[in-house]
């Protein structure tokens, strides 16, 4: 298993910042600890960098929305330096019930990738992030941590790095739907309360669908309604939901037997009134 507890404990065996010059130390919190890494040179005008999570057993932290409870993770670039833009990619996550709510996370070991867009290409960048997040388990901590990686066009590629980035953007859904694997409609439920979101999947697979809405709303899951040949429909509260002046997007993430693919929907003021 690539995120097992035998990983974890070799992760942590040393705690001081390793030999790696493309990965930070790690900055440990309750229930596991975090890092930055990087796979070195630059690549289509972007480095490849990566925030690495490792989890103790029975511990998990959240996707980019918690879902009914928890805190996504906020990283902050702003004492970066010759940084043009960041891009924070997502795997799929899990769905979580802790027989009280649930929530959207990862467990174990996971790499949120980074593309990170310099200034002047020719020139170094200094990343620095400042990290909070939850982490929980039995209970829920807020964790936090400053780290800073310097990122040359000249540097020397980091295998370990590299590896754990593409293993967890192998991860991260497709933006272009598929045949097999799309998710087909977004309609206003007959009472008005909710939404009805028809998508297809692969038969004799077990679908899953995450919802995330612009930000300042709180959503739970979409819950699933019922299925027919391959088209599976789920129904997701519209209690909670807001939209922003810059961002009416309904996020939604559909995933099947190890693949997943993201689509956007505009959501529509009628259903907010």
């Amino acid at each position: 298993m690539k995120r097992s507890v035998i990983a974890f404990a070799l992760a942590l065996a040393v705690l001081a910042p390793p030999a790696h010059a493309a990965m930070t130390g790690w900055t440990e919190v309750q229930g596991g600890a975090v890092r930055l890494i990087a796979s070195g040179p630059m690549k289509d005008g972007h480095y490849e960098a990566g925030l690495e999570f490792m989890l103790e057993p029975g511990w998990h932290t959240y996707w980019r929305y918690p879902g009914e409870a928890g805190i996504p993770p906020q990283i902050d670039t702003s004492a970066s330096a010759n940084l043009k833009s960041k891009e924070v990619l997502f795997p799929v996550p899990e769905r979580y019930d802790d027989g009280f709510s649930e929530s959207i996370v990862y467990h174990n070991g996971i790499v949120l990738p980074l593309r990170i867009e310099p200034e002047a290409p020719d020139q170094p960048v200094t990343l620095s992030l400042d990290v909070f997040f939850g982490i929980c388990n039995e209970i829920c901590v807020p964790g936090d941590a400053t780290l800073t990686l310097d990122l040359a066009p000249d540097g020397e590629t980091d295998s370990l790095a590299q590896t754990l980035i593409a293993r967890d953007l192998d991860a991260v859904p497709d933006a272009a739907p598929s045949e097999d694997l799309q998710i087909k409609s977004v309609t206003l439920s007959a009472d008005g309360d909710a939404l009805d979101i028809e998508v297809l999947a692969p038969e004799n697979t077990s679908p899953d669908l995450f919802a995330a809405a612009p930000e300042g709303s709180y959503i739970g899951l979409p819950k699933h309604t019922g299925q027919s040949s391959g088209s599976h429909v789920w129904r997701l509260s519209l209690k909670g939901m807001k939209t922003t002046d810059s961002d009416t997007a309904l996020r939604l993430v559909l995933s099947s037997d190890g693949r997943a693919v993201e689509q956007l929907f505009a959501i529509d003021p009628d259903w907010l009134n």
